[in-house]
């Protein structure tokens, strides 16, 4: 195993740092009503390094209200338009932060509007997963890293930079990287939840977040499951064919 990781740490995704030691957290909303009264709804912000202006993380929460049996098993997954995408309920905070202009989901000159509530929904069946008595936690990746090849300058991975270094060295992580650690850093604080089965948290993504998800479960032992989805090549495909998705194609299209 180690062996393999370490493979993949060197040619694909870089290796990632250990947790920012100076990371706050902040509970900013809990709604033990939520979706109805169905559903216990808590916000969280990470913030790492000092100051107002350091970057950021917000993990949106959802519990279900009727659970007896004590702590619950949480899906945990990141999403490419913002925690509000994933249900239209009026109380999750709307991302302030830079995303894909894409009028279909509400994003206007790079930022979510009114609009981008629930746009994404249907891919996030937020109350069957809580009548199954599970619960449901999920991050912005932008919040992480912004998904274009902005030089790393944005995000967190300058956290991490050495005095005089600009960007990660070849053999440093990658956005897909940044992306899983801040995986990581959302069970973090889910560990710390008393509400949450902290070793029953299956991490989850879509596409290139199923790319993450596997990185992320990889690196991290303390997921239980991982379920990736459509991860294609350099994901659960790996890098097989020379048709279809190929390493060049990936790497063109999204070189950060």
């Amino acid at each position: 195993r180690g062996e393999i990781l370490q493979l993949f740490a060197d040619h694909v995704h870089g290796g990632m740092p250990d947790p920012w030691v100076e990371t706050r957290v902040e509970v900013f909303d809990e709604d033990r009503n939520a979706l109805g009264g169905r559903a216990i709804r808590r916000q969280t912000r990470l913030r790492f390094g000092a100051g107002n202006r350091s970057p950021t993380l917000d993990v949106l929460l959802y519990l279900p209200s009727a659970a007896t049996a004590g702590a619950v098993p949480v899906f945990l997954g990141l999403n490419f338009f913002g925690n509000h995408s994933v249900h239209a309920d009026p109380g999750i905070r709307l991302s302030t932060a830079w995303m894909r202009t894409s009028p279909d989901q509400g994003i206007v000159d790079n930022r979510a509007t009114e609009a981008s509530r629930g746009s994404l929904a249907s891919r996030w069946p937020v109350e069957q997963i809580l009548a199954r008595g599970y619960g449901l936690a999920t991050i912005y990746c932008g919040d992480l890293d912004p998904d274009f090849d902005d030089g790393y300058t944005n995000g967190v991975h300058p956290l991490f930079y050495r005095s005089g270094q600009s960007r990660p060295e070849p053999h440093e992580w990658g956005t897909l990287g940044a992306w899983a650690w801040g995986l990581s850093r959302g069970l973090d604080v889910l560990q710390q939840d008393p509400d949450v089965a902290a070793t029953r948290v299956a991490v989850m993504g879509h596409s290139r977040l199923g790319k993450t998800a596997l990185w992320a479960g990889a690196c991290d032992e303390r997921f239980a499951l991982v379920i990736s989805n459509n991860s294609g090549c350099g994901g659960a495909a790996l890098a097989r064919r020379r048709f279809g998705e190929t390493v060049a194609i990936i790497n063109k299209a999204f070189p950060h």
